[in-house]
Formats: structure tokens, C-alpha cells, sequence
């Protein structure tokens, strides 16, 4: 079962335990998505059938029986899904600018800059 939003209030689910019901071992605590997570069931279907087509999508149009415009404002749905997870990673996302802080490439006031002028935008 894929259930990536709250059946009640729609908003985004949380990871906060895997369990091997072999060893019946638990692991708690905040994991991450996976960004294929983001997309409903319908969503990765046509994501699959876009990558057998090779994006073809007049191809993708025929397969799926749908209109070219259908094809079109599907495909746009799945790429502002992707969009949103990318600013999500990337507004978090400071391993560049601490990376070159821990190789002496910039000191510690300019890392400080980097991370508050990311954040700003």
C-alpha cells in the first residue's frame, strides 16, 4: 500500500518506524521520502509507461487512449511534483557549502553567508 497523504486532511504522512516482521526488529525515528513516494499509484503508472515509450508522447497518447493535451497536462502534473520535492531538498540542503567549509575552500563566516543568502531565496 502507498499512502503518502493523510486520508483525512490531505496533508503530507511522515515516516517514523520500519519493522521486519522476520525478526520483528523496529526502527523509530524521522526517515526521509523517497521522491518516487510523492506520486499517487496512477501517477507512477504513467510515469512507467513514459519510460517503455522512451517519451515518446504521441506514442503515450495512443497507448493510453487519451488526447495529446491530456498527455501533455498529465505529464505536468508528475514534473510540478518533482519541482516541489526538488525546492523541499534544496531549501534543506546545505552538504555543498558545508563540504567546502570542511575543505578549507571557505571559512566559517562565509559558509554563515552561503547558508542565510540560501535562505533567503
Amino acid at each position: 500500500m502507498n499512502l503518502s497523504n493523510c486520508p483525512i486532511c490531505s496533508e503530507e504522512l511522515l515516516v517514523n518506524e520500519y519493522h521486519c516482521p522476520s525478526c520483528e526488529i523496529s526502527f523509530k525515528g524521522e526517515f526521509t521520502r523517497n521522491w518516487l513516494e510523492g506520486f499517487s499509484s496512477s501517477q507512477l503508472e504513467f510515469i512507467k509507461l513514459f519510460l517503455l515509450v522512451q517519451g515518446n508522447l504521441k506514442e503515450l497518447q495512443n497507448r493510453l487512449g487519451i488526447s495529446y493535451p491530456t498527455v501533455k497536462s498529465r505529464l505536468s502534473e508528475i514534473v510540478s511534483v518533482i519541482a516541489d520535492e526538488q525546492e523541499k531538498s534544496d531549501d534543506d540542503d546545505f552538504s555543498d557549502i558545508l563540504g567546502d567549509l570542511e575543505s578549507g575552500f571557505i571559512d566559517v563566516e562565509g559558509a554563515v553567508e552561503m547558508i542565510n543568502k540560501r535562505r533567503e531565496q
